[in-house]
């Protein structure tokens, strides 16, 4: 072939190349044209929006307020947990942002695509919403035209239909967990005590199945301003490349090997964020949260959010965690359990004290270090669980839950509070590190808390006082502890608990408390109202000293809250082995005649020796 035709087929080649080039690009375009144009016409009516719809995986995605709106059902949006909710009848229609996971009175139900936003616009999926909320949805491909009708049936008489094999597990409030997803020793584990260490990991594995890791934190807005400090302490906490919470730390627990690790981290945190709200608030009882919340379910689902969030937990001093008298038995199948009858069970007293400690537990988060510089940051202490194998071992048994107070971008560690004891890790101190690198090994999700302020100030709760006291060998469960006037009934706080179930092997006693009721007629603390915290060293070998004794009420004025501190001046008084002392706020250092019964005047006097 001459070079010549060579060129002109080449030419004629090329040619034909670009004007079909040109035409794909026209009819791309044109698809593209018509992908923008979508209608969705309601009942008759086109529905307008702010922003046109889409279509992902073949499924229409439409603005969330429009759909629900014109379908007259009312529309939910909570920011924290990224979720919709939407009610019409006895329709209740539950979605998660990013999760495929959703639900229609309580049955889960998995989309083909997951509601989005975009724009700052929420999309949801227009079947599911349509034809949940009792509408028959069409589509017509050439016009791309989508046409919804309502039904006109009752929607309380509507239940959707769902597959039996989707209905979600009954035993905790996370949507769209299905039943295909949950090992039978998570189910088993279910059923256990909320002490059970089978239950704390099959706990921790629901959690996990509800991870969403596609988490936009920018929704997410603090409750609160932690830039800086809510009052003067020694340590400042927060810095320019991390944070840290442990100053804030009273009083640790010790689970002794047993359950109860996620239990302990709550408390943990309720400690930490109420003392951050306010100093010598009182320490919060891990036994209430455990029987108040068993108690609740009265033998149905345990739903401890409701239990922090609605309920709240009562002073450890007021429900002491205390499980000498809990009894171990064998069922009729020849399991082990503990019966814990006979323990002080929550009444009306601890359940009005409850109230005024309470907090918002939120949703599973990826164990980023992203999510868990923010969450500390504007949030406070969080909960990491998973298999944590850095202290347990590789392949642990059972997973464990700890509670993270503390980063370090200059070490690039995670500072973390476990619950086995105050002598327990590394540095002898119950606390221990996880480099930046090591967090998805360890930790399967992580979760914050959000502090609900209820006020103390002002009403017979505002009266608190500080007790503590270090013992040289793990036994500050050898100690007892009481507070009073003398002349009044005293209230004990610490009474040698745990030593003989779940034992308590813990050397410090940093325990704020309540002050008894009528310590409104007995405030302040001067000559002729000695308040007396009054110690017992019940161990056969170990001397106890005294570090604090702080008495405190709470306060509010115009300038804000205040905190009124008296302060023993016993500090570092040593309480020998069986040896009883009684401390004074102020110090008795004369003879002082006090009657026994303040309001009965015929009464003899007695004199009180200092």
């Amino acid at each position: 072939m001459k070079r010549e035709n060579r060129k002109r087929i080449s030419y004629v080649l090329l040619v034909c190349l670009l004007f079909w080039s040109f035409s794909f690009l026209s009819i791309a375009t044109s698809a593209q044209e018509e992908l923008k144009a979508i209608e969705i016409i309601i009942n008759g009516q086109v529905l307008a929006t702010e922003i046109p719809p889409i279509i992902e995986d073949g499924r229409t995605l439409v603005p969330l307020r429009a759909i629900f709106e014109s379908l007259e059902a009312e529309v939910g949006w909570d920011p924290t947990q990224r979720k919709v909710t939407a009610t019409k009848g006895q329709t209740t229609i539950v979605l998660y942002i990013g999760n495929k996971l959703a639900s229609v009175n309580g049955l889960s139900i998995t989309l083909d695509v997951p509601p989005r936003i975009i724009n700052d616009r929420t999309l949801v999926p227009l079947r599911f919403v349509s034809e949940s909320l009792g509408a028959e949805v069409g589509w017509d491909n050439i016009n791309r035209i989508v046409t919804v009708a309502s039904n006109q049936t009752d929607l309380d008489e509507v239940t959707p239909e769902v597959e039996p094999s989707e209905v979600g597990s009954p035993e905790f409030n996370l949507p769209g967990i299905s039943l295909a997803q949950i090992p039978e020793w998570v189910n088993l584990g279910l059923n256990l005590s909320t002490t059970d260490k089978s239950y704390d990991s099959a706990k921790i594995y629901m959690d996990m199945l509800t991870i969403n890791t596609g988490v936009d934190l920018s929704m997410i807005k603090p409750s609160e301003d932690y830039n800086s400090p809510w009052f003067d302490i020694p340590k400042v906490i927060f810095w320019s490349t991390g944070c840290d919470y442990s100053p804030y730390m009273t009083f640790q627990g010790n689970q002794d090997g047993v359950g109860g690790c996620i239990g302990r981290s709550m408390v943990h945190i309720m400690n930490i964020l109420k003392e951050r709200e306010h100093p010598y608030t009182p320490d919060v009882s891990f036994w209430y949260l455990h029987g108040r919340q068993e108690e609740l379910a009265d033998g149905g689902p345990i739903d401890t959010q409701f239990v922090l969030e609605k309920n709240g937990l009562c002073p450890e001093a007021s429900s002491p965690s205390d499980y000498d008298k809990a009894v171990k038995k064998t069922n009729s199948e020849g399991n082990i359990y503990f019966d814990y009858s006979e323990m002080l069970q929550p009444n009306g007293w601890t359940n009005t004290l409850a109230m005024y400690y309470k907090m918002k537990e939120s949703d599973e988060f990826a164990p980023t270090i992203e999510n868990i510089r923010y969450f500390l940051k504007n949030f406070g202490p969080l909960i990491a669980a998973g298999e944590i194998s850095q202290i347990q071992g590789a392949n642990p048994n059972e997973h464990h839950a700890v509670t993270i107070v503390g980063y370090d971008d200059v070490a690039k560690t995670i500072k973390c509070l476990n619950s086995w004891g105050d002598t327990w890790g590394p540095s002898g101190n119950g606390y221990f590190t996880v480099a930046y690198d090591d967090l998805a090994t360890n930790f399967g999700f992580v979760r914050y808390y959000e502090n609900i302020s209820v006020e103390r100030a002002g009403t017979d709760q505002a009266f608190s006082a500080r007790i503590h006291i270090e013992t040289g060998d793990k036994s500050r469960n050898k100690l007892k502890v009481t507070i009073g006037i003398d002349g009044r009934s005293p209230f004990t706080v610490w009474d040698s608990p745990n030593e003989t179930m779940f034992v308590d092997y813990s050397k410090t006693l940093k325990l704020d408390v309540p002050l008894p009721i009528y310590a409104t007629d007995y405030w302040p603390p001067q000559k002729n109202t000695h308040w007396y915290v009054e110690v017992t060293n019940n161990s056969t070998w170990d001397s106890a000293e005294l570090k604090e004794i702080t008495f405190a009420r709470l306060t509010k004025g115009p300038d804000g809250y205040n905190t009124e501190k008296f302060e023993s001046t016993d500090k570092g008084a040593i309480i020998a082995p069986g040896e009883t002392r009684k401390f004074y706020v102020p110090k008795k250092d004369t003879l002082m005649i006090i009657p026994i019964n303040p309001t009965n005047p015929t009464l003899p006097i007695i004199p009180i020796n200092p």
